[in-house]
């Protein structure tokens, strides 16, 4: 089966009748937590409604019952796909990798720390290169008073906090965008500023064929589409009957965490080399604050005589940490062949297992066996390091070592885990509670039984291990930088 149908039937219905229809079963989701559809599905007809849409000819008036049939036509289309259906694979981590890439974005959870990570990550810490004056550049909205506004939306939207206007404020009831938000917004920043944002983050008709060239979120297979993230988690703020609209809450989730991120991973080439160069210090700030012991790559340098293959941090002897500022790629995450996921990560993750870490720990010698921690921006959604072994880590690391040389850090011993994460992970040690080595042996063991396993780390700090007081002084020093004083913060 094919998108085809789908996109012949959209065709015959009027672009506000299938909008409106969707609107509705999204508010209903939003409403009653009971009313469980795919919202993804929802996303990505409403993508296509406004790509296919007829616009010469008269069309129908499509109504609730049109939905559903269309709502069927893309369950069936993706249940068509082969890795996905379970009846023609053999292979279970496949579908949930899809799954993860699909719907976990939704569920994000966001604190007051999503933007403080990213005002001292795209902001504070400085570099070459200038990301702040970057963004200013292609965007016309200073990144500081971007993170602000977006901070000032999130709290006013899931959090009903007082606020030194008049009480309780709840923005986008109904998920509208009124006159109301907006004047509290410009009460609060400048009004150029706020349409500007809303402008970098608007999704609507006479936009679409400029969205859909230039969005690299968007993957060019329509058949693979349903396992995308939506295009709406980057344009959350639809233009639709003369007012803004928010189709879902959870859009906005995506949005406050990663926007800035894609953005300019997209749009300027000089961003992600200055991004790793910045996650490696935003990554020592940690280091710091819960008093490791480590020596950097330059004292490796020294120590070993080696320029190449180094890793960016030993942390007590024995545990190697290596920072990479990558993602998987859309198309990756719709089709986890092994094949494809050896090809996205030969040049980073095998890298850092197979030359870096295993180098550095063959040459330093300190310890028989040696602990390895991979830290991305993003949760890659793979599964844990089982996982990742058996799809692509395996084969590419055997092409280039001795399964003999594997022994001082084997596998089981090694941790992909997201930038938010490794916050968790500096604070439970900073809490005293655990050291390092005890809690990467807790989820280690933890991920060795079939019946305790979980598909990331995140997850493990989460359920394992007690986060209620997250006080980290740069993550707090940032947030005394927000300027939030107009809104009685």
């Amino acid at each position: 089966m094919d998108y085809r149908p789908i996109r012949n039937k959209l065709k015959t219905f009027t672009l506000e009748s299938i909008t409106t229809e969707i609107l509705k079963q999204l508010r209903k989701t939003e409403i009653n937590k009971n009313y469980r559809i795919p919202i993804w599905h929802l996303f990505l007809l409403l993508k296509w409604n406004y790509e296919f849409y007829p616009k010469k000819h008269k069309a129908k008036v499509a109504d609730g019952n049109d939905l559903i049939k269309l709502m069927k036509q893309l369950e069936a289309l993706e249940m068509s796909n082969d890795l996905f259906n379970l009846s023609k694979s053999l292979n279970f981590q496949k579908p949930l990798i899809m799954m993860a890439h699909q719907q976990f974005t939704y569920q994000n959870q966001v604190h007051w720390d999503t933007f403080t990570r990213q005002l001292i990550l795209f902001h504070e810490l400085k570099n070459k290169y200038d990301i702040s004056k970057s963004f200013k550049n292609l965007t016309k909205i200073d990144l500081n008073i971007f993170i602000n506004i977006s901070f000032v939306i999130w709290m006013f939207t899931f959090n009903n906090l007082e606020s030194g206007f008049n009480g309780k404020i709840n923005f986008l009831i109904g998920g509208n965008f009124s006159s109301e938000d907006y004047d509290i917004l410009i009460k609060v920043f400048n009004e150029t500023d706020v349409k500007n944002y809303l402008n970098l983050l608007c999704f609507s008709e006479d936009k679409i064929d400029d969205i859909l060239e230039k969005d690299k979120g968007i993957i060019k297979n329509y058949n693979l589409q349903t396992f995308e993230q939506s295009v709406f988690t980057r344009k959350p703020f639809l233009d639709f009957q003369n007012s803004y609209i928010v189709p879902h809450k959870n859009l906005l989730k995506h949005n406050f965490t990663h926007f800035i991120y894609e953005y300019l991973k997209s749009n300027d080439d000089k961003f992600t080399t200055e991004f790793g160069a910045r996650m490696e210090k935003y990554v020592k700030l940690g280091l710091d604050e819960a008093n490791f012991k480590y020596r950097t790559e330059k004292e490796l340098e020294k120590i070993l005589g080696l320029k190449n293959n180094l890793v960016d941090f030993v942390i007590d002897n024995n545990i190697l940490l290596e920072v990479k500022a990558i993602e998987i790629k859309p198309y990756a995450r719709a089709n986890p062949d092994d094949k494809i996921l050896a090809n996205e990560f030969r040049k980073n993750l095998v890298k850092a297992y197979a030359k870096q870490m295993v180098n550095v720990a063959a040459k330093l010698s300190e310890s028989e066996i040696y602990y390895g921690i991979i830290i991305t921006y993003k949760k890659l959604f793979l599964g844990n390091s089982e996982d990742i072994w058996e799809q692509f880590l395996k084969d590419e690391t055997l092409k280039i070592r001795k399964e003999e040389e594997l022994k001082i850090i084997p596998y089981e011993n090694l941790f992909f885990i997201d930038i938010v994460s490794w916050d968790m992970l500096v604070q439970i040690v900073k809490n005293n509670k655990f050291s390092l080595i005890e809690i990467l042996e807790k989820i280690k063991i933890t991920d060795l039984n079939p019946k305790t396993k979980k598909f990331s780390f995140s997850l493990h700090l989460e359920s394992n291990f007690d986060l209620m007081n997250f006080n980290l002084k740069y993550l707090l020093d940032s947030y005394k930088n927000m300027e939030l004083k107009n809104i009685g913060m």
